[in-house]
């Protein structure tokens, strides 16, 4: 080898050297990088570590001309001990839940009395109610509801958006008995199979006070939280229920907003009512035999509600009993309501007003006989309220004429 060729050989050498020198550096650089975004996250992602094991240091210049006069090569090993992972670790409890709806104040202290509501000072998640079934605790909202009832369904549609209930009954799209049949009817439809709920995964179950125990014992059994709440049968009783049902699925705001449209709504009537004048009314229903409704149902309450007196309970009749047409003779109503599905309340009216036995009973006598729709007058939730409005409405006209009464809105309405 020549001078010229030992000269640029050495260049060539140089050349290499600066270039894996350069690689090196270039390394350090993102590996030092990459350690001080893994920093920044939490403690647990830091334990997640990128070793790095080099043969070479960071040189000087003036240390470049020795190693290449000794013609040594500069070996570079990067070992990675462990891929480093991201690792999210959520510690905060009881916080509020990202969901569609814009977050608006509401007066949490109308929730301090509300009965199941374990903590009314946590509005965060998760939360916990009590029922005769126990505690439940729910993480974040609920987006998958089953309710068992008719009742609990049409509250819910007026705090949440009634995609959020995982299916409807066959019942839930009549017309005539349900309130929410419009909803109901583009929602999947189940059986009465309890196994048909647990397969729909819901995160809660609401159920009533009617459920039968053994179908509540199989879907706590399946590990699904459930809620038997009570519904009453006057508007202002269900309150604290609405209350307590705004509060499970996250919906306060529309729960106070119910809760207080229904308030307003029966203190209206309650001021427009002259209580020296009650007349005496029999609801009554016929299906294969007749049925009068007295003390403690909701046909009952909605009479009292409206300012009649109920006639049958004055007669000692409690729930739901039957009656035969002189039964109705004994108890001789001012007003008879028949709150049944229409076809049906037709053929029965018909039958009271050709009743030779009732000829001179008042309601039959002086044509005082309605129909009334059983979606107001037999259903546990809100809706009762607009039975009491129309039944008001129907018993004392002169006081509320020219008075127009408006459904119930759905949520998103």
């Amino acid at each position: 080898m020549n001078l010229a060729e030992g000269f640029f050989e050495r260049i060539e050498m140089f050349r290499r050297f600066l270039s894996v020198r350069f690689v090196i550096v270039v390394m350090f650089a993102l590996v030092a990088l990459f350690l001080v975004a893994c920093s920044e996250g939490d403690d647990e992602a830091k334990s997640t570590a990128v070793t790095v094991m080099p043969t070479a240091t960071a040189t000087a210049f003036s240390d470049v001309v020795e190693l290449m006069e000794q013609q040594s090569t500069a070996t570079v090993v990067a070992v990675v001990t462990q891929k480093p992972v991201a690792t999210v670790m959520a510690t905060a409890t009881a916080v509020p839940i990202d969901t569609d709806e814009p977050v608006v104040a509401f007066d949490e202290a109308r929730f301090a009395n509300v009965d199941g509501i374990v903590d009314p000072t946590n509005f965060g998640w998760p939360r916990s109610i009590e029922t005769s079934e126990g505690v439940i605790t729910l993480d974040a909202p609920p987006m998958k509801i089953h309710s068992l009832s008719l009742g609990h369904s049409e509250i819910l549609a007026a705090l949440v958006d009634f995609d959020r209930l995982t299916a409807v009954y066959s019942f839930f799209v009549d017309e005539e008995q349900s309130n929410i049949a419009d909803l109901s009817s583009d929602s999947l439809m189940i059986g009465f199979d309890p196994e048909e709920v647990v397969a729909l995964e819901p995160e809660v179950i609401i159920a009533s006070s009617f459920t039968n125990a053994d179908t509540v014992a199989l879907m706590t059994g399946a590990g699904i939280p459930i809620a038997r709440a009570a519904l009453e049968n006057s508007p202002v009783g269900n309150v604290p229920n609405i209350l307590l049902m705004g509060y499970l699925v996250g919906a306060e705001v529309k729960a106070i907003e119910l809760a207080d449209e229904l308030i307003s709504r029966m203190q209206f009537i309650s001021d427009v009512l002259d209580s020296d004048t009650q007349p005496r009314v029999l609801s009554v229903s016929k299906w294969t035999s007749a049925f009068a409704a007295g003390s403690g149902s909701t046909e009952g309450r909605i009479i009292e509600q409206a300012g009649g007196i109920n006639a049958a309970a004055d007669l000692g009749i409690e729930g739901h009993q039957q009656v035969s047409i002189e039964s109705i003779a004994a108890i001789n109503p001012d007003v008879i309501i028949v709150p049944q599905p229409l076809d049906g309340a037709n053929t029965f009216i018909a039958e009271l007003t050709s009743s030779a036995v009732l000829a001179e009973v008042p309601a039959v006598k002086n044509g005082e006989i309605y129909y009334v729709p059983p979606r107001y007058h037999t259903t546990l939730s809100h809706w009762n309220m607009r039975g009491i409005e129309d039944l008001a409405t129907l018993l004392f006209p002169s006081h509320f004429s020219g008075v127009e009464f408006e459904e119930f809105s759905q949520f998103g309405e």
